[in-house]
Parts: structure tokens; C-alpha cells; sequence
């Protein structure tokens, strides 16, 4: 008998969240297609525009998954509690927070589908999709910003000039002392990433190195010289089109490693780590507001209603999110308390309303 309710409540509220995530994903397609037509230039037209969307679908899927299970979960057992189910089902004596457990099993799965996605598909999805749409714009197969980029090699700061897959065009490295002063600096009219067994390299043309020294400089010149380094085209395509929270969980561990072994600023993207691993813990803890709602103030209020509360409530969670993560960056907040503040607000709401029902 139990095991035949937890598959029927699971069933309602998985329909339910699929559905919300059906909506939500193609409402946010919609909007992206409005604002990309807004924006139309050079190569980038409507097929750009809706090619830019298609690839663009994991991440909105990705970053709905919370709002989905929010709004899956007051329609899924707002639909229970409308036909007295729910009720029924106390009267037998089921617990609330048993009939809490038997929504959160299909609830978890999906939030954990959309985990593995945001790990496998949703990076590279969103590289192509980034990384179409500039070069369509920009008529150009660069990646790299208007005015170039600066990053870390080992000790040097590295400027590079335009990037395109596994080509860079204009590098430069600046290597100072403990004393600020400037001791190396090499330039390099391009590299190419030339893929090897074991770990690749980039083979550099029109290499010139300069070393400063107290009786003036030394300069050496080549015509092609070996780089090695961890950088690789994937690496640097994401980095400089991917945002962080868009990143896998692997690459924002070796970015933060990276950095930390720099003695460089990492925050940005331990946000972005935890955010992807504490995004599952981000929707149970919606769906505990979701239920509490169903079995306190919106027991018997109408379908529409329960979506327009859930599209409030997502809001402003969205709202506290948002404003929490610049906070974490500028303040030095925990990445992790940045995180898990609202769920834990959530979950603890929820917690407080399910027992005063009890």
C-alpha cells in the first residue's frame, strides 16, 4: 500500500515538474529569440539567432530546474489536496512530512538529471552557443574580447591577442621580481595547440625573448618555439566564454587550483563551484516551501493561483540569489553560506509551516 501511494504521489508531482519545465524552458526560448532578433548584424540573422537558442536550451533547462520542482510540486500536490487526496491520506495516517518524502523522490531525481546535464552537456553546449554567436556578429572566428585578454602563465601575466579554437594570435608574457620590476618579456606572433600522446603543446612562431639584466637586456629569437602549459584550447574557449556557474564541476575545481597555486583571486568561481553542487539541495528546499504552502495557505485555492505564487516566490528567490553573490565577491562572504542562505530560509519556512499543521 505505501509503496503504491509513494509511486502514485511521486507520478503526480514528476508530471507536474516536467510540465513546469516544459513551460518555463520554452517561455525563457521565446524570450531569448525576442532579444537576440533585437540584435540582428552582419552574419548574425534569425537561423544564427535560432541556433544560439537551440544550443542554449541545456542551460535554460539547467537553470530552471529549481523553479520547475517549486511550481511542479504546489500544481502536483495542489492537484492532490483540490480532490481531497491529500486529506484521505492523513486521515489514514500518513504523516505530512511522509507525504513530504514521497514528492521529493521524484523531485531529487530530476534535480539530479539536471545536475549530470549542467556537468556533460551544458558547457560545451553553451561554448558553441557563445561562441557562434560572436564570430556571426563579429564576422571574425576569434573569441577573444574587443582588446584582447589577460591571464596568468605560471609567474608571467599573459596578454593574448585574438583566439580562434586552437590558434592564438599576438601573446606576450611579463614576468616582474619581488622588487616589481620587469625581468622577462616575450612576444610571439602566434601559437597553434598541436596535440601529442600524453599531454599536448603549443607550437609558437616568430618568438622574440627579452631579458632585462643590470648591464641592459639580452634578447633571443626564434622561428618556432614549444610552449607547455595546462592551457588548452577547451580551457581557454570556456574560460573566456563560459561564466562560471555555466562551467563543469570539474573545470571550475582546476580553475580554482589553478589560481590558488597563483596566489590569485578565486571567488567568482568557487561561487560558481558550489552553486553546481549545492543545486539539488536548491530545489528540495523550494519543494518544502511548495508543500507547506499546499497543506497551509493555498490548500484551496485554484491552479492558476498556485502557478502565480510559485512564479512570485521564484522571483524573489532569484532576487535574494543574485544580490547574495555579488555580496560573497565583494565582502568576502562564504561562497558556500552565499549559497545554501536562502535554501536553508527556505527549507526552515517550510519546516516551521508543516508543523503547524501537524
Amino acid at each position: 500500500m505505501t509503496t503504491q501511494l509513494m509511486r502514485y504521489v511521486g507520478l503526480e508531482v514528476l508530471s507536474a515538474i516536467v510540465l513546469a519545465s516544459f513551460a518555463l524552458v520554452g517561455l525563457l526560448a521565446v524570450f531569448t529569440v525576442l532579444e537576440e532578433v533585437q540584435d540582428f548584424r552582419n552574419q548574425y540573422q534569425f537561423f544564427e539567432a535560432l541556433t544560439f537558442v537551440a544550443l542554449s536550451l541545456p542551460r535554460l533547462f539547467y537553470e530552471t530546474i529549481p523553479f520547475s520542482v517549486l511550481i511542479g510540486g504546489l500544481v502536483g500536490l495542489g492537484g492532490l489536496a483540490a480532490r481531497s487526496e491529500l486529506l484521505i491520506m492523513r486521515a489514514s495516517g500518513i504523516s505530512v512530512f511522509r507525504i513530504l518524502g514521497f514528492a521529493m523522490v521524484p523531485a531529487l531525481a530530476f534535480a539530479l538529471l539536471g545536475t549530470l546535464l549542467g556537468e556533460f552537456l551544458l558547457p560545451s553546449a553553451e561554448r558553441e552557443a557563445r561562441l557562434g554567436r560572436q564570430q556571426a556578429r563579429a564576422q571574425t572566428e576569434t573569441i577573444a574580447p574587443e582588446f584582447g585578454v589577460w591571464t596568468r602563465d605560471g609567474e608571467a601575466f599573459l596578454y593574448l591577442e585574438a583566439v580562434n579554437n586552437d590558434q592564438i594570435t599576438g601573446l606576450e608574457w611579463l614576468v616582474f621580481d619581488d622588487q616589481q620590476s620587469l625581468v622577462l618579456r616575450r612576444t610571439a606572433e602566434g601559437a597553434r595547440y598541436i596535440e601529442a600522446q600524453g599531454d599536448g603543446f603549443w607550437e609558437m612562431t616568430q618568438v622574440i625573448e627579452t631579458r632585462f639584466v643590470p648591464q641592459g637586456s639580452e634578447s633571443e629569437v626564434w622561428k618556432t618555439k614549444r610552449w607547455t602549459t595546462a592551457m588548452t584550447p577547451m580551457s581557454l574557449g570556456s574560460e573566456l566564454l563560459v561564466q562560471p556557474e555555466r562551467m563543469s564541476v570539474q573545470s571550475l575545481f582546476q580553475k580554482i587550483a589553478t589560481l590558488e597555486s597563483q596566489a590569485l583571486n578565486s571567488e567568482a568561481f568557487r561561487l560558481g563551484f558550489w552553486a553546481k553542487v549545492f543545486q539539488p539541495f536548491v530545489a528540495i528546499g523550494l519543494l518544502v516551501l511548495a508543500a507547506s504552502a499546499v497543506f497551509g495557505p493555498l490548500r484551496e485555492t485554484s491552479v492558476g493561483m498556485r502557478i502565480f505564487s510559485g512564479l512570485v516566490v521564484g522571483v524573489l528567490f532569484k532576487f535574494v540569489q543574485d544580490l547574495l553573490a555579488p555580496v560573497c565577491l565583494v565582502y568576502g562572504v562564504s561562497p558556500i553560506l552565499a549559497i545554501l542562505l536562502p535554501v536553508l530560509a527556505c527549507a526552515g519556512i517550510g519546516g516551521w509551516q508543516l508543523r503547524r499543521v501537524l
